[in-house]
């Protein structure tokens, strides 16, 4: 049998084969699931507790994406018993093996994690804003990005165990296609979609009549989400030593470790614009009402044709909040939708309005009317 010697050549001259990053690995990995996890928690104890409303899809989906979350943690951890985060030349070619068959057992839930976050996000839009073209379009990516890239997976080696035993039976099948190649693209087609659902919301928001400030405000919220996008980004800059370095085992490490970091970054970003009740329950509580405004949510209104008068309706149009404690709209099942109530108001009622909630978002419609008398 090969050794890790003739597999990767020697190792290279005034390398400690002693360095070691498993435990720094492992500790970050498991450092960003529990901040997911208590994330995804809050999240249910924000819409159940303190608003006492009904959970929607995208809290299901997103609470959801912890279990194949939790796979891809401990794949990783047991990566790292197979040398993720060591030099490859303190391992036995056994080892090499067992590492390679559980990447193979990752991608499988590290694609559907993805997915399902992804989906997650858009849904979150949904209960926001109404469904258009580009919400439908990042929906099908999302659903379509796992499926095509898996089946593409399983098609490059020939048959698929020679992705392990090819260290140990070289002979023993062959590769369709470069996976190096595949790995980047592959991971630069996720980030074109992550950018694609992050900036969907953003020309919704432009469109509504608010101060530029108020919309930079509501924008920065969904786009949160872009710190999953930057672990992304350097997920792929790891993977690129793939191509000129042998070590891959020390390599590996680092993907795995961004590889985790990503979902738990965009389950983490999904949970967070969810929080503002605990935030303002919190403020509240330490520092009194008059910080809890600060939270006030711009965001929380549903843009979903409401009625304005008579049969004039606007897609994107939004009528003052009412404060967070009132009423909220009752859906044809009974249940109360999470949508702040919209209210009208009258005009020349300016001077009654009480500013509240000062990030209430309250449109005004201007019109010209004229008369011609012949």
């Amino acid at each position: 049998m090969a050794t890790v010697n003739d597999v990767f050549g020697p190792p290279p001259p005034n390398i400690d084969l002693g360095e070691n990053k498993t435990p720094k690995n492992n500790g970050a990995m498991i450092a960003v699931y529990t901040l997911a996890v208590i994330a995804v928690i809050l999240r249910f104890v924000s819409r159940m507790k303190v608003q006492r409303t009904f959970l929607g899809p995208d809290d299901w989906v997103i609470a959801a994406s912890v279990i194949p979350l939790t796979g891809l943690l401990v794949s990783s951890l047991v990566g790292g018993r197979y040398g993720l985060g060591k030099h490859v030349w303190s391992f036995t070619i056994e080892d090499v093996v067992n590492m390679r068959k559980d990447l193979f057992a990752y991608i499988f839930v590290y694609l559907p994690v993805l997915s399902i976050v992804k989906i997650g996000l858009v849904l979150f839009y949904r209960r926001i804003f109404r469904m258009n073209v580009m919400m439908w379009i990042c929906l099908a990516l999302s659903a379509g990005y796992p499926i095509g890239t898996i089946i593409a997976f399983l098609c490059a080696p020939r048959p698929p165990s020679y992705f392990w035993k090819q260290f140990i039976d070289p002979t023993g099948g062959s590769y369709a296609y470069d996976l190096y190649k595949f790995y980047i693209g592959n991971a630069a087609a996720n980030v074109f979609i992550d950018v694609l659902i992050f900036i969907v919301p953003i020309p919704i928001v432009w469109k509504l009549q608010l101060k530029t400030f108020r919309k930079i405000l509501v924008c920065s919220i969904f786009l949160l989400g872009v710190f999953a996008t930057v672990a992304s980004i350097v997920r792929i800059y790891y993977m690129t030593f793939l191509n000129t370095d042998p070590d891959i085992t020390w390599i590996m490490g680092d993907v795995f470790v961004w590889s985790t970091i990503e979902p738990a970054m965009g389950i983490l970003c999904a949970c967070l614009p969810t929080l503002n009740p605990i935030l303002q329950l919190v403020a509240k509580s330490v520092f009194g009402t008059a910080a809890s405004r600060i939270f006030g949510s711009s965001y929380r209104a549903s843009s979903k044709g409401h009625q304005l008068s008579g049969r004039q309706s606007k897609r994107h149009s939004f009528q003052q909040l009412r404060e967070g404690n009132e009423n909220m709209t009752t859906n044809v099942k009974g249940h109360s939708d999470d949508e702040v109530a919209l209210t009208s108001m009258e005009a020349n009622s300016e001077s009654n309005y009480k500013h509240d909630t000062p990030f209430a978002i309250r449109v005004k419609h201007d019109f010209a009317w004229s008369e011609d008398h012949r």
